[in-house]
């Protein structure tokens, strides 16, 4: 092999090497900290509807914006992350086949507060005014 070869050779490997490093170091041990965690297929920084059973297959929309007025649920995650002024999730619901509104604020995943789990009732509910906003 000539020496102009030898040094491509030694330029590719090295890249390939340096790549590799790239990747272990971009992967830390623990898989992701608590602030961006996929809950329940819910994406770190959504709100999230489920139609059913709080898992994956019952995930049905999710958004890092506002929840358009009307969707339906029977459970909704806040998984937004940590930001002042701008990580609780407000809204209006009513459960289907009534007339009355509730307001409820959910604080942001991890911690308790973060859902709202209607499963034990009869029905679902509807959504209304959901808007990211401060404390509740």
């Amino acid at each position: 092999m000539s020496a102009k070869g030898i040094t491509t050779a030694a330029t590719a490997l090295c890249a390939a090497a340096t790549a590799a490093l790239a990747l272990v170091a971009a992967s830390p041990a623990s898989a992701a900290s608590a602030g961006e965690t996929t809950y329940k297929g819910c994406r770190p920084g959504n709100v999230c509807l489920y139609k059913g059973d709080l898992s994956e297959n019952y995930l049905y929309y999710q958004t890092p914006g506002k929840v358009p007025d009307g969707k339906s649920f029977w459970v909704i995650v806040n998984n937004g992350r940590q930001q002042q002024g701008s990580d609780h999730v407000h809204f209006e619901y009513q459960y289907y086949g009534t007339s009355k509104w509730y307001s409820k604020c959910l604080h942001f995943y991890p911690g308790s507060g973060f859902k709202l789990d209607l499963r034990d009732g009869a029905v679902n509910a509807k959504i209304r005014n959901m808007y990211w906003g401060g404390e509740c």
